[in-house]
């Protein structure tokens, strides 16, 4: 299994868990929702400290969490441990890669929250990807993920230089950190940004370097369909808007 760039910073865990934008975010109840809809046990790709996968177990739905990065994984543990031992007992959660897995069951639901599969940045990886979700889908099962609905006039003007998006924010244990991001350069034959996220904790630097693919909506329809999936449903945001010109999100809803 591959290093996973989430372990290279100490308590990344904890940092994530308190920038502002990921709390914000309004993807929780969508996930919710559809899981609540599925009435079956429910695999989330990437499920880091549990922002998605904690609130689906709040609801009532057995998950299981699959991540590539131990450090996510002991902050979700830690998270799921001052939860009721009824919630717990919901919660299965596994260290593997989400293009190479075998968990030896299958879910009427496997959700991939918060742009995870743009990580995988080959045809090849995708597509292993998609084949395992394939052999982990009970009959008439869905995938339901997002990736952001790319905008140009960013990736043309990526110029390298670091920009705010986290003012100094306090952590629980006292100390304080704030953070940035830049686009170091985008590679526009592979259709992937070369990103990186500065996290500033107490005075020390830590750059968090990653790749992100980004994809237009008929190429995901095409990807799919290489894959053996119909896409069902294409939204534009998490209220279920129409994917349009403009909008932030691309939300697929897909079966084989």
């Amino acid at each position: 299994m591959a290093a996973s760039s989430y372990d290279a910073i100490p308590d990344f865990g904890l940092l994530y868990d308190h920038v502002p934008l990921y709390l914000e975010r309004s993807d929780v109840g969508f996930y919710v929702e559809e899981a609540k809809g599925s009435r079956g046990q429910v695999l989330e790709l990437g499920c880091g400290t549990g922002r998605i996968l904690i609130p689906i177990a709040r609801a009532g739905s057995t998950i299981v969490g699959l991540d590539s990065s131990k450090q996510m994984l002991e902050r979700c543990r830690a998270s799921l441990s001052r939860e009721p031992a009824a919630l717990q007992q919901r919660v299965t959660l596994h260290q593997h890669d989400m293009h190479d897995f075998d968990l030896g069951t299958t879910f009427p639901l496997i959700i991939a929250p918060f742009r995870v599969f743009q990580h995988l940045t080959t045809a090849q990886a995708q597509l292993e990807c998609l084949a395992n979700v394939a052999r982990h889908l009970a009959p008439k099962g869905r995938l339901v993920f997002d990736v952001f609905h790319p905008r140009f006039s960013v990736l043309v003007g990526a110029d390298g230089v670091e920009r705010e998006d986290t003012p100094d924010t306090r952590l629980p244990d006292g100390r304080t950190f704030r953070r940035a991001y830049r686009i170091a350069r985008v590679r526009w034959v592979d259709q992937v940004s070369e990103s990186e996220l500065i996290y500033y904790v107490d005075g020390k630097r830590y750059v968090q370097a990653f790749e992100m693919r980004w994809f237009l909506p008929a190429e995901l329809q095409h990807l799919l369909a290489r894959a053996g999936f119909r896409v069902r449903e294409m939204y534009g945001d998490f209220a279920r808007g129409p994917l349009v010109d403009g909008v932030p999100e691309q939300v697929v809803v897909a079966e084989p």
